[in-house]
């Protein structure tokens, strides 16, 4: 592949981040370093196995959707 290996589009842990990121802007607000740190490891601990799988499952349809795509980004 002509991709580098950290290309986002190729790399799930993006999507879990994305997701995480979610969820800090909808919970309460953070008012310090030390609250977004205890959120944020709040919020990875709760990572379900369910979304792991999902996002390894995902990747060969990411592959081909870069593939089709030429390399460019990806709506995912």
């Amino acid at each position: 592949m002509d991709w580098p290996s950290n290309s986002a589009d190729l790399n799930p842990i993006e999507n879990l981040w994305a997701r995480i990121k979610f969820a800090l802007k909808r919970g309460p607000v953070i008012r310090n370093l030390l609250e977004l740190e205890t959120r944020v490891f709040e919020l990875w601990e709760n990572i379900s196995e369910e979304l792991i799988r999902e996002l390894a499952e995902s990747m060969p349809k990411r592959i081909q959707m870069c593939i089709e795509n030429r390399g460019f980004p990806i709506k995912y």
